[in-house]
């Protein structure tokens, strides 16, 4: 079965207790996560690494690379890297769970050297577009053909997302959180976003992250070849109830799925899988039909990585 025959999810960061982004990650961690996620009807996904220290990212990278070097199905299931931090906003409320002292202005020089840890598989970053060089940054990171996304940014007005669209651009990660509880009503990113024309709006459908009656004006307010559906899924996802403690702090994931941070009092991820949010979608609290599900959590990902799809299947196919 290939990727394109399951669901496509943008943003895993972990499962079954798993977090690629720990100093102890090994090959065979990657590859409980591929079967985990496969089992649950994932059959293509990128691996993601959210902000965390220069080691950390760099021993993920070389691990994740390794997996895909050493075994077929995790050569075909993971699609590649994308990473969700460090180059974000740390004022709370946009910075979420992340932790504040990792979060610093987007520094070309360390992701080019990622990406060559990496072997080219980082396909998709995550930036705050308001730091001190994003502009430039996004035009390198383009150049490098890697998709580049807006998110946990305190950047919200029109004139500055067609600004970072025009310097390359292409979507705005998990639209809707990563933002503080007190917004005000009609300025602010949620609205823009879904408005802009241009960029691709992912989005977490869980029922936790969005209710139901918003993900309902989503599909309805934006064109939907423009909108991506992800899981945001980590480590505790696939485990019981509980409390957990990864490198980032502790988390709780409740009896109804629910994960939350104690320390920044936010979402902490999903434990859910992009099987339950098509499930959600396609209740009829939401409407969105089946077709139009598959559209948003598989064509619609695929495309906005197109553009890098076959170079990666080269490199894979020649390791």
């Amino acid at each position: 079965m290939s990727a394109a025959d399951g669901w496509i999810d943008l943003q895993v960061n972990g499962r079954v207790g798993v977090d690629f982004m720990r100093s102890t990650l090994t090959a065979d961690d990657v590859r409980r996560v591929v079967d985990a996620m496969r089992a649950g009807g994932t059959t293509g996904f990128l691996a993601t690494i959210c902000s965390t220290t220069d080691a950390n990212v760099e021993h993920s990278l070389r691990v994740i690379a390794e997996a895909r070097r050493r075994d077929a199905l995790c050569r075909e299931t993971i699609l590649g890297v994308h990473l969700e931090g460090p180059f974000l906003s740390a004022e709370d409320g946009f910075s979420g769970s992340h932790p504040h002292e990792l979060l610093r202005d987007p520094d070309i020089a360390a992701f080019e050297r990622w990406q060559d840890v990496a072997g080219g598989l980082v396909r998709l970053v995550t930036i705050a577009g308001e730091r001190k060089g994003a502009e430039a940054f996004v035009r390198r990171a383009a150049e490098m053909k890697v998709v580049v996304s807006l998110g946990h940014t305190a950047m919200w007005e029109m004139k500055d997302l067609d600004r970072m669209a025009r310097a390359g651009a292409r979507a705005l990660t998990h639209l809707g959180n990563g933002l503080p509880n007190g917004l005000p009503r009609h300025h602010n990113l949620m609205w823009t976003g879904l408005a802009h024309p241009t960029l691709v709006k992912m989005f977490i459908a869980d029922g936790f992250h969005l209710p139901r009656e918003v993900l309902k004006a989503y599909v309805r307010a934006a064109p939907l070849d423009k909108l991506v559906v992800v899981s945001d899924c980590v480590y505790p996802g696939g485990l019981p109830p509980g409390t957990y403690r990864g490198e980032d702090g502790e988390c709780v994931l409740e009896p109804s799925g629910f994960l939350r941070c104690p320390r920044s009092n936010s979402l902490y991820g999903s434990s859910c899988l992009m099987a339950d949010c098509v499930r959600v979608l396609n209740s009829p609290e939401v409407g969105l039909s089946m077709s139009d599900c598959v559209r948003l959590c598989r064509d619609n990902p695929l495309e906005l990585l197109a553009e890098r799809a076959d170079a990666v299947r080269s490199s894979a196919d020649a390791s």
